[in-house]
């Protein structure tokens, strides 16, 4: 029988001794490939294998060379598509890899027969549009208006967001210009929609800077429609209220779409950048006082304070701004219907009620009774001067406090007669000072000055010392016109250091006759007696130096659980005070 080699063409019979060869003596494989190369310079066969031996070697320039023989030859390409493939998918993805080194040493011309080949090859829509991406990228002067075209155009576009993300991550970056204006705003209106979607997606982080890229592709559009080159080149530095300003300007224009996607994209950018800074805080109704000094940063009637208060009222102007008319509002809610994620949606809506003083809009349903609806409900019926329903309120929230104990809020007052907001911490510490500030406030609103009153306002200004100092000043002269001064839960609830050194200098006060009727009667003689700064019995006076004494030593106690333990406490008489 004939050995294996009798039957072998002698084409294969080379190949065979080349492969051989190759195991031991690569000098020896090349020379049997180059004697193959020689008598058969156009078999496919013979050129393949010799690139295969140089790309199993490692030698990129000749795989180079090899390659690019078997391009020209446009001989059997079926057989070649393999390694097109995988040539182009090394391009995408591994850089620096052998291919993509062998494509660098390949000449332009059979580059992009290479690419333009897996391009027409590919039989998925989405690989085709990659690799569209990929030849274009590599060969820009091809223009990208067909891809362009392909993706906007592609049904699947509308629910698979990887479309989406090759229009407008991958292929927008290439255009240098589109003739057609319209079809410019709907690519703008698609990576609006991509990028307003993606800063939400907790699971996608791999784009960088993603407004920047939004505004590169307004920036696009803008310069073929004239629009001011300020409005579109928006930076990471730029000032917001100059921003605005400019944007106020474009209100009357007859033409609105530059106000409507540079408006659009700025108010996005600053809701997305005020809910990042927000975190867990609520919008809540705070207060003013016009005896303090105005805040110097005042602009308008109405001042929010308090973390990403800057970046709301960017955001509530600009909305304000986008439904400035019949026209503008028109277009904004035609555009808004295209995006899929629409931020206002959530809590924003509520914000801006209360920010605008349509308490009712921003008022929760009777049927939520969370911390948060808690709060909403305190400080909406707090600012309807529905007192009895915002103290329920307060009741309803005190079993919720959060276990974060958090810090007191320095801003719950300000200076002037403008409203105020304040972006309220849901800590517990900062909510319990929220509520003692408009518990004082509703107390004071009673209309009564009874001993009563000005002894439980003094108890829940211990939480905030010294925001309500000037009140307590007011209740000390009160107490010392008035001569006598009863609450019998002095001992139990007023433990504020500062508190106790006014009183009992009150006490000592040489020339007056102050009584105070202040301790609990299991430490007074006779239920009726009165300890007053002159009088006789002097073992009452002494019961009273002890108790001011034990009150001193209770002033390292949390004045925090103190006062939450008091208002429960005195749950019955706050829902009959008003």
């Amino acid at each position: 029988m004939p050995g294996v080699e009798a039957i072998l063409s002698d084409e294969d019979f080379i190949i065979a001794k080349a492969k051989d060869a190759q195991k031991s003596d690569i000098f020896a494989a090349k020379a049997w490939m180059l004697t193959a190369k020689t008598l058969f310079p156009t078999n496919f066969k013979i050129q393949f294998e010799a690139y295969l031996m140089e790309k199993q070697s490692g030698n990129v320039q000749e795989a180079a060379e090899c390659f690019s023989s078997l391009m020209l030859s446009r001989q059997n390409m079926t057989a070649l598509l393999p390694e097109i493939s995988a040539i182009a998918n090394a391009l995408r993805s591994a850089e620096g890899s052998f291919l993509c080194q062998m494509f660098d040493h390949i000449c332009p011309d059979i580059q992009l027969t290479i690419l333009k080949t897996s391009v027409e090859n590919s039989d998925d829509t989405t690989e085709h549009c990659k690799l569209l991406v990929l030849l274009l990228k590599k060969f820009p002067q091809l223009g990208v208006d067909s891809l362009v075209k392909t993706l906007i155009n592609a049904e699947k576009f509308f629910y698979d967001n990887r479309y989406a993300r090759l229009l407008v991550v991958e292929t927008l970056p290439l255009l240098s210009s589109l003739e057609s204006p319209r079809l410019l705003q709907r690519l703008l209106i698609k990576a609006i929609d991509f990028y307003n979607s993606y800063v939400y997606d907790q699971t996608e982080h791999d784009i960088s800077d993603p407004w920047q890229r939004l505004y590169g592709v307004l920036d696009l559009l803008g310069r073929q429609l004239c629009w001011d080159p300020y409005l579109v080149n928006y930076s990471n530095s730029l000032n917001k209220e100059a921003y605005f300003q400019k944007l106020l300007t474009l209100r009357n224009s007859e033409d609105c779409r530059q106000l409507l996607f540079c408006g659009v994209t700025f108010f996005l950018r600053s809701l997305y950048e005020q809910r990042l800074l927000k975190g867990n805080h609520i919008l809540v109704e705070a207060l003013s006082d016009p005896d303090m000094p105005q805040s110097k940063r005042r602009k308008s009637d109405i001042e929010v304070t308090g973390i990403s208060a800057h970046q709301f009222q960017v955001a509530a102007n600009c909305w304000e701004l986008l439904h400035n008319n019949e026209v503008i509002s028109r277009e904004f809610n035609k555009l808004a219907n295209q995006l899929q994620a629409k931020p206002w949606a959530e809590g924003f809506a509520d914000e801006l009620a209360l920010y605008r003083g349509r308490y009712d809009e921003a008022l929760p349903s009777t049927t939520s009774n969370n911390m948060v609806s808690c709060l909403m409900k305190i400080s909406v019926y707090f600012s309807q001067k529905k007192y009895a329903a915002s103290i329920e309120s307060i009741l309803a929230a005190l079993p919720q406090l959060p276990n974060v104990e958090g810090m007191l809020e320095a801003e719950l007052i300000i200076g002037g007669k403008q409203r105020h907001l304040h972006f309220l911490p849901l800590t517990k510490l900062a909510i319990m000072h929220y509520i003692c500030t408009l518990l004082i406030r509703i107390l004071l609103n009673t209309g009564s000055s009874s001993d009563l009153i000005y002894g439980h306002i003094m108890v829940l200004m211990q939480l905030g010392w010294p925001q309500e100092e000037s009140i307590f000043i007011h209740i000390l002269e009160y107490i010392r016109q008035k001569g006598i001064f009863h609450y019998h839960l002095f001992a139990s609830y007023i433990i504020h250091i500062d508190i106790l050194e006014e009183i009992c200098f009150m006490w000592n006060e040489q020339g007056n006759n102050i009584v105070l009727d202040i301790l609990p009667n299991s430490q007074q003689h006779v239920g009726q007696r009165r300890i007053g700064t002159r009088g006789a019995d002097k073992g009452v006076k002494e019961d009273f130096k002890q108790a001011l004494k034990a009150q001193v030593t209770r002033s390292n106690e949390s004045t925090l659980n103190l006062i939450i333990q008091f208002i429960t406490s005195e749950r019955s008489f706050f829902l009959q005070v008003v």
